[in-house]
């Protein structure tokens, strides 16, 4: 009979830590200017209201703009537009994926 390996202070169990798809603002401006996000992505998660995802060359899922309290939510397209520009995102694809 196989015996499993239990979580004690002695012997503790490590998990291996979560897949990261969140990204900061910060770490998205970097990203932008060493010119490694492939593409922008803006996604209606419900009518009127936008998140911002950006897929990065070396990770295998997007990665999602994260504000303090949670994914960063825009109400408008022209503030999101305009917040793009002031982040001089160059020749960036930018793509729109809408509700159906």
């Amino acid at each position: 009979m196989a015996t499993m390996r239990r979580d004690t202070p002695e012997n503790p169990v490590i998990s291996p830590p979560p897949a990261h798809n969140e990204v900061t603002a910060r770490e998205l401006v970097d990203f932008l200017h060493r010119r490694t996000v492939n593409e922008l992505i803006v996604v209606e998660a419900e009518p009127g209201r936008y998140h911002l995802q950006a897929r990065i060359s070396w990770r295998a899922a997007r990665s999602t703009l994260m504000g303090t309290h949670g994914p960063r939510t825009y109400r408008n397209l022209n503030t999101l537009v305009t917040h793009l520009k002031t982040l001089d995102i160059g020749s960036t694809l930018v793509r729109l994926e809408l509700r159906t």
